[in-house]
């Protein structure tokens, strides 16, 4: 007989910077044992003008594109449907403007195992 359970987790502290320029900045980062995943995430332009913010995905070599939208004057976006999970060397990047705040909120996952491969789940016996 074995079983299969599936191993919760819960929000962590969000992480949020203020952008002061047009440089791409690293805004998140991965937990040392690969437990964390950007669950959410919030855009807010503080500023008197439309801003166009970008968020990248570093696997530890390249970086991708993975949301872009302009957000208007003294207005949020939210992101909710974009899981992303990571792993040893990840990392979140923003690229935007002065005066535009970006909060990313966390899950902490509990892992079954530090060597369980992704995706796959753990039976006990």
């Amino acid at each position: 007989m074995s079983v299969t359970l599936n191993y919760p987790g819960g929000v962590s502290q969000p992480v949020s910077i203020r952008l002061t320029d047009t440089a791409v900045t690293q805004i998140g980062d991965a937990a040392v044992n690969d437990t964390l995943t950007v669950s959410a995430f919030a855009i807010a332009n503080d500023a008197a003008a439309a801003k166009t913010v970008a968020l990248y995905w570093y696997d530890g070599s390249s970086q991708f594109l993975i949301w872009k939208k302009s957000i208007a004057q003294n207005d949020t976006a939210m992101v909710a449907d974009l899981p992303i999970r990571l792993r040893k060397g990840n990392e979140i990047r923003v690229k935007g403007d002065a005066d535009v705040w970006v909060t990313l909120i966390h899950s902490f996952n509990f892992a079954a195992s530090p060597t369980q491969a992704p995706g796959q789940q753990t039976a006990f016996r």
